[in-house]
């Protein structure tokens, strides 16, 4: 490991020392250090950091204490930067990158998150993700409906490197812990009012409310976000055939994309029982009606091998009709349906935001939890805690793939799920504090069904009927241990057993033959793992800990949910696995004026899941092996008691060593998707008081990303150059901090950039989705 970090170090500093403006190469200088915002909590005035509490390891401890590379976001920093949801963290933590759409979907609030290289990009029921997604303690099964609203929380954890001891399967790039705030002991009162670009109209409201005193505590919040889309469907007036005509044809009323329409509700309950039993009752409800994702065409094969060049020579007469099928047997000049329009790259805007489709447009969610927690304290040195939990998600997403009025691929999802949890946790301390134990079962269950329905070809010459069902259960039984030889010295072992039932029946059908494509049966796959972690920690003063750490993770099996051509039986996939060596320090310099942290780790990487294009159909297949290194560095700093300054720098270097499957559209000279090499963040926070004893605080935020591709196979029309984003905002505080008004930008130099996208030469197109334009916010906010 020594060695690794004095490899990668130079790099990582050479890179963005590099890419950094001048100011911010002075200021960092000044610092001496550097790192990320997202760790940060700072009051102004304050003569030190803040304290950071955090449960990465399921008990609190500081951050500064614990042996994993992780970066916190307080309630505070997300408020001062204007953070409305979960994917927008990912603009300000190197490492790792979020998007608030999944490839295919056109749904938008289906997330993508990866951490360290390593994810997943597919939405589908039968495919897990790579990066753990847990909200007060419950794991959250599915990317769709994985866009969480940043509603009355007390911080955001975002875990690096595999957490499968003690957060188990689906966690081999790491997990994010979203953390609820709790119920304040006196009434309080915080709204905010939001209005900004696209006609945005945002209204949020907590209220603490005592219900009996020192026995019974709530909170109850909601959030109302309204906006415009951000990118819209425009008529085709070019060169066109009778079969694309308006207002015959017209694209109607529904012409916007990306737009937002969304209610969240929560509800904390927080009774203490008795002195030692504390039970908490938190209840939340969204609902969406949006319109799809943003998507437009970026790309058209006209060829032969193509489904879209097969539709022209079918249209052009240069087919047989016998091929082409009876829909082609168009009677001679005199019908005027010959004279159809070919699918080519007339129907690429010059816009990023704009579009010629006219299929598919919709986003509907609506997603229910509920979530009891029982924390009982057996004595001074034991305690027991339960989770029980149950969510419920009914969605409803379609997209117009193609981007034309042709109507060459369109997907309609209709999508419902459920889950169920339940963990025992039991935590314990010696009594001469040397030892320290955790011991836990932990039982997961899942259903549900995934219709999509795609017809594909403009006539359609293929039109799929494609049902999948999914019935899943897990157990593991968990447990860790830290001893402390020393005061400095400490050795942590954890180990995790899990078993896992996955049942699979496939119901797909094309329509036009009548064909079933997959012999309509169950299938299952039965998976057991087990993941230790061993670590070494040492302090070697009171302000500077290191750590050393190996790790296993999986991430589950499943089956391909895609079929066109057919198929003897559902075709399954292995579990990923990972063997992750990593080094880390953490520090507190000048006095508590400045904390830096950071890690330097080493991945083993296999049975890779990656989507494999085969003809016209996208398939997961497990494609090979990989390595992954890189470091990460994170700084926060009090430059003076109104300036704080905060940096977080990141170097991937992911590549692939072997692939095993002989029919990948991958080899080991391409790129990891969704992971630039170099990324980095900076921010700036200064405060003034004014002669009014109130306050005026200036935020500015400057993001990179190096160049990403947006999949495995590293499509150039899908490839992101590098992108430099800055945000900014000023806040008013008023004396006494009862009100204060905020008025932000966020995408200052209103970059152009891709962060979604699909390959489909299958068909005959490449599709993407860029992200939000400039914006403006103004916010007023009520503080009762």
């Amino acid at each position: 490991m020594q060695q690794l970090g004095s490899f990668l170090m130079p790099k990582i500093l050479s890179h963005h020392l590099k890419s950094a403006s001048l100011m911010v190469l002075s200021t960092s200088l000044l610092a001496t250090g550097f790192m990320s915002e997202s760790s940060f909590a700072a009051e102004n005035k304050a003569v030190g950091l803040e304290e950071i509490v955090i449960t990465a390891r399921k008990i609190s401890e500081s951050l500064q204490d614990v042996p994993i590379a992780v970066s916190v976001f307080t309630a505070e920093s997300l408020q001062k930067k204007g953070l409305s949801n979960i994917s927008q963290i990912g603009d300000y933590t190197p490492s790792l990158i979020m998007d608030f759409t999944s490839a295919l979907t056109g749904s938008s609030a289906s997330i993508t998150t990866f951490i360290r290289g390593i994810g997943q990009s597919d939405f589908l029921l039968t495919i897990d993700p790579g990066v753990g997604l847990y909200v007060d303690g419950v794991y959250v099964a599915r990317s769709v409906g994985g866009i969480v609203d940043l509603l009355n929380l007390e911080r955001i954890e975002v875990l690096k490197g595999p957490q499968g001891t003690l957060f188990g399967r689906n966690t081999i790039g790491g997990a994010i812990n979203i953390v609820s705030a709790k119920p304040g002991e006196e009434f309080a009162l915080q709204a905010d009012a939001t209005i900004g670009s696209f006609n945005r109209r945002d209204l949020r409201m907590t209220a603490d409310i005592p219900l009996i005193e020192d026995k019974l505590y709530s909170s109850l919040s909601f959030s109302s976000k309204n906006r415009d889309g951000y990118a819209r469907r425009i008529p085709f007036t070019g060169a066109r055939g009778p079969d694309i005509s308006y207002p015959a044809q017209a694209i109607g009323q529904n012409t916007e994309l990306g737009n937002e329409n969304t209610f969240t509700a929560k509800g904390i309950f927080q009774l203490n029982v008795t002195d030692r039993l504390q039970a908490t009752l938190i209840l939340d409800a969204t609902r969406s009606r949006e319109n799809s994702a943003a998507s437009k065409l970026l790309k058209v094969y006209p060829g032969a091998t193509q489904l879209a060049g097969l539709y022209n020579g079918c249209i052009a007469g240069a087919i047989p009709v016998e091929v082409c099928g009876p829909a082609f047997n168009l009677n001679g000049d005199a019908d005027p349906l010959n004279d159809r329009t070919p699918y080519d790259d007339r129907f690429i805007t010059d816009d990023p935001y704009t579009t010629y489709a006219t299929g598919p447009n919709f986003s509907n969610l609506d997603l229910f939890g509920a979530a009891l927690t029982l924390d009982y304290a057996v004595n001074d040195t034991i305690d027991f805690k339960s989770i029980t939990a149950y969510r419920k998600l009914d969605a409803e997403f379609g997209r117009d793939a193609d981007n034309t009025p042709i109507g060459m691929d369109h997907t309609s999802n209709l999508y419902k799920h459920e889950q169920f949890t339940q963990e025992f946790q039991v935590t314990g301390l010696s009594l001469d504090g040397r030892l320290k134990w955790l011991a836990g079962l932990y039982y997961f269950e899942e259903s549900g069904r995934d219709n999509v329905f795609v017809p594909l070809g403009g006539i359609p010459f293929l039109d799929l009927d494609e049902l999948n069902i999914v019935d899943n259960v897990s157990y593991a039984a968990f447990g860790q241990m830290s001893y402390s030889f020393t005061d400095d010295l400490s050795v942590t072992l954890g180990l995790r057993y899990t078993k896992e039932n996955k049942d699979y029946r496939p119901v797909h059908r094309e329509l036009v033959s009548g064909v079933l494509l997959v012999p309509d049966d169950t299938a299952e796959l039965d998976i057991t793992d087990t993941s230790p972690r061993i670590g070494i920690e040492y302090r070697w003063n009171e302000n500077f800990f290191t750590y050393v750490s190996v790790s296993k993770g999986f991430k589950s099996g499943g089956f391909t949910g895609r079929t066109v051509d057919p198929q003897p039986a559902a075709r399954p996939f292995k579990p990923e696995k990972v063997w992750a060596y990593e080094a880390g320090f953490k520090s507190d310099l000048a006095g508590g004026r400045i904390r830096l942290n950071g890690a330097a780790y080493y991945t083993d990487y296999s049975n890779l899941q990656v989507v494999n294009q085969e003809g016209i159909t996208p398939i997961t297949v497990n494609a090979g092996k990989a390595e992954i290194k890189g470091a990460e560095l994170e700084l926060q700093a009090l430059v003076t008691d109104d300036l704080v300054l905060s940096v977080g720098l990141a170097y991937t270097d992911a590549k692939y060593v072997e692939i095993t499957d002989p029919f990948a559209t991958i080899n080991t000279d391409n790129k990891f998707a969704n992971t630039p090499e170099f990324s980095s963040t900076v921010g700036l926070e200064y405060t003034i008081d004014l002669e009014n004893d109130g306050t005026l605080m200036f935020h500015g935020d400057w993001n990179y990303n190096s160049e990403i591709y947006n999949n495995a196979e590293n499509t150039p029309e899908l490839t992101q150059p590098a992108v430099h984003l800055f945000n900014a905002a000023v806040t008013y505080s008023h004396p006494g901090e009862h009100w204060e008004v905020i008025f932000g930008g966020r995408n200052l130099g209103d970059e152009r950039y891709l962060i979604s996208g699909f390959d489909q030469p299958g068909v005959g197109f490449t599709e993407g989705t860029y992200a939000r334009p400039r914006e403006w916010y103004l916010t007023l906010r009520l503080t009762y």
